[in-house]
């Protein structure tokens, strides 16, 4: 999967879906438009963790395994209840790149060399 595919996949996915809960409370705010933007720049945060330096590139940071634990860090920032703005603002800036980058290995996931378990060696 290329970069301007996750980018518009990530950016559409996130942006509908603060939408669509917007519509649900009856607000309508620029915050569709701003966190659609933001996945869409987070969403190459695993090709700037872990850059492809060879077709086999998929390492931790590109596995199945490192994709469970960002998980379970997402649903545990989820369940926090921020007390102050910048407490609020980090936690939407942490599920913001979170759910981006999750959604970078979900459509990796889908190629033919897809993801591995723990990940590959790269030397």
């Amino acid at each position: 999967m290329n970069g301007p595919t996750h980018r518009l996949v990530a950016g559409l996915a996130v942006g509908v879906t603060l939408g669509y809960y917007e519509s649900k409370r009856g607000t309508f705010t620029a915050r569709p438009i701003a966190g659609g933007l933001a996945a869409a720049l987070l969403t190459n945060l695993p090709d700037i963790v872990a850059p492809a330096t060879s077709p086999n590139h998929r390492a931790f940071f590109h596995s199945l395994t490192f994709a469970a634990i960002l998980g379970a860090g997402i649903y545990n920032l989820n369940q926090w209840e921020p007390q102050t703005d910048m407490d609020r603002f980090l936690k939407s800036l942490g599920m913001l790149a979170g759910t981006s980058y999750l959604i970078h290995l979900a459509l990796d996931f889908t190629t033919p060399r897809s993801l591995p378990l723990f990940g590959r060696a790269t030397f």
